[in-house]
């Protein structure tokens, strides 16, 4: 029951002679039994006709008074000191390692009390993979091995920062096999040549192929196929392929609007064909090159600038295009008095030329000071990651924060 208050219980219908009551007497909490209430409230109604009724008059902090109304009228007050109870725990504050928390009861009172959570352990040791060779199986009496890949391979994993020199620190596998016995030559034992007509020049045709050259229509194919037998039984193919030409008789009538002359041959100038001639010339229309244009280290002028994908381009075109694509690099420091908040930590840099729609890379600026490299190694290790806006970058450490300073590149590019 001391973890609620009176008015929280359930009203009792009665009072028993072994019932056990708490009250406060001369300012003092002290025990009242059922049989001693039951003489008291017998004695105090003797001669005022009985109890007529019994009500709470009012409450002060963990005091109710009661009145009893006896049948003449007559009435007594009594007070009744209801327990304390919890109504809140919560934490109020951190120091280091130290967290503070109130208690708050039901009386509007409180009290404190600290719980110290353990410290960080120390950083784990680093784990190392180290590989190396050896022309046969390390032995105590003979483990030579070294870098260059052979017949066995040892494997080291643990914390050594170099490759251990001991042979038996490594777990040796074999990864070169016996090399094997000398297979049967090849022999030829026979060979077939067949043929086959098809409307395709792409495909194998499927048909029967036959030992005489078929005859085959102007336009088709002539597949031609080489069966070689060897001593392992299974036979290899090899396959070529022709066109049976189109007989030209009548074919020709002009060729680029020039007829044939009295020999049947069409002689034709470049302006015929829509080339230039050797001796320069104006070409109107376009051209369809399926071959190579040698300009012989000579310069093409008047370029207008492209409208497709694959145009050609000018001079000009090219520099203006180059001039917007330029990378800036700016020089930033992450102070340790800049970092601010706590787990995480954030410190912001305002980067020149940075802008949404250009991509950047930052990384640290190390110096020839080795003690101040691990130093700002450490440091970059407690930097979890960056977020970008308009020309801010924000760096956040999500546990840690740096102790010492680190100077960074930002560079800026399209």
């Amino acid at each position: 029951m001391a973890d609620k208050a009176i008015s929280e219980l359930i009203a009792a219908e009665q009072i028993k002679a072994a019932d056990l009551f708490v009250l406060e007497q001369d300012s003092a909490a002290k025990k009242l039994t059922g049989q001693i209430l039951l003489n008291w409230l017998t004695a105090a109604a003797d001669g005022h006709g009985g109890i007529s009724s019994i009500v709470k008059q009012s409450t002060s902090g963990l005091t109710d008074t009661y009145r009893i109304t006896m049948a003449d009228t007559t009435t007594f007050d009594f007070p009744v000191k209801n327990g304390r109870s919890i109504t809140e725990v919560s934490k109020i504050s951190t120091s280091g390692l130290v967290d503070t928390y109130r208690i708050t009861y039901n009386d509007s009172t409180n009290s404190t009390f600290t719980i110290t959570n353990g410290a960080k352990g120390d950083k784990g040791d680093n784990a190392y993979v180290w590989i190396r060779y050896a022309a046969q199986e390390p032995t105590a009496a003979s483990h030579n091995f070294g870098v260059l890949p052979d017949n066995w391979m040892g494997v080291y994993s643990g914390n050594s920062a170099t490759a251990p020199t001991d042979w038996t620190k490594y777990q040796w596998f074999e990864i070169k096999g016996e090399k094997g016995d000398i297979g049967n030559p090849a022999l030829l034992t026979s060979q077939s040549v067949t043929y086959q007509a098809s409307t395709s020049g792409n495909v194998i045709p499927s048909g029967n192929w036959q030992g005489s050259i078929p005859t085959v229509a102007q336009g088709a194919y002539l597949w031609t196929r080489i069966a070689m037998t060897f001593n392992s039984g299974t036979p290899i193919y090899a396959y070529s392929v022709s066109r049976m030409g189109i007989d030209g008789t009548g074919a020709v009538s002009t060729v680029c609007g020039v007829a044939p002359n009295s020999s049947g041959n069409v002689n034709l100038s470049a302006s015929d064909v829509g080339a230039l001639a050797a001796s320069g010339g104006e070409v109107t229309g376009d051209i369809n090159m399926s071959g190579v244009i040698d300009m012989g280290g000579r310069r093409i002028t008047s370029l207008s600038d492209p409208s497709a994908n694959d145009d050609a381009v000018n001079k000009l075109y090219v520099d203006t295009a180059l001039n917007g694509v330029k990378t800036v690099s700016v020089s930033a420091t992450l102070t340790v008095a800049g970092w601010t908040g706590g787990a995480p930590y954030v410190q912001s840099v305002t980067i020149t030329g940075l802008t949404d729609a250009k991509k950047a890379m930052a990384y640290p600026v190390y110096g020839s000071d080795t003690p101040a490299n691990v130093a700002l190694k450490e440091a970059c290790g407690m930097v979890s990651f960056a977020s970008r806006s308009g020309s801010t970058l924000t760096f956040t450490c999500l546990e840690d924060k740096p102790t010492v300073d680190i100077p960074i590149t930002v560079e800026v590019y399209v």
